[in-house]
């Protein structure tokens, strides 16, 4: 089954074969213009991370409680992450109540899932605290990040000694294991 996804079937094929083989990193890094689907690719890829009934490994249904929920952001086990207010930036504050929550066992789903949009615009304090937790994050935790470009978060945040690689694609979506 597709993700129905438009334009990222290459990225699809490789998370969904990151679920399949029990391969799936503890973070990823999703770049690109804005409205290309960096967010929904997210989505799709959490709710197949934690569906309780896909056809095969690396699908979701649609149709669980965690997939429905996951769609509209209401699973306890995913933490959303974004900008408090249009023009905004993500804080600090927010980050530590992030950790806070992923240092909790999940509730109901096989991972905790943050995602973290438009990273980009998080201060630069609040990116320090993020990388302690991408260097060292909690059994069962995935990050799923979201953000214009690599090149606009710190140095240290894609460089950090769990890169794992990306893709090398530029246009219009990279995708990087963090």
């Amino acid at each position: 089954m597709s993700w129905n996804l438009l334009g990222h079937t290459w990225a699809e094929n490789l998370l969904r074969t990151h679920i399949a083989n029990n391969e799936a990193r503890h973070a990823y890094l999703f770049t690109g213009a804005p409205g290309v689907g960096r967010r929904s690719l997210a989505l799709a890829f959490a709710s197949a991370l934690n569906c309780t009934q896909p056809q095969q490994p690396g699908d979701y249904c649609e149709n669980c409680r965690i997939c429905r929920h996951t769609q509209r952001m209401q699973l306890p086990d995913l933490s959303v992450v974004a900008p408090e207010s249009e023009g905004g930036s993500i804080k600090v504050a927010q980050v530590r109540e992030l950790q806070r929550a992923l240092s909790l066992t999940p509730y109901e789903a096989r991972y905790r899932v943050a995602l973290l949009l438009n990273f980009q615009l998080a201060n630069a304090s609040a990116q320090n605290a993020l990388l302690k937790t991408l260097e060292e994050a909690p059994e069962k935790v995935i990050l799923l990040l979201t953000a214009d470009a690599a090149d606009s978060l710190l140095p240290l945040f894609i460089r950090g000694k769990n890169r794992t690689g990306d893709l090398g694609i530029s246009q219009p979506f990279q995708w990087h294991a963090v």
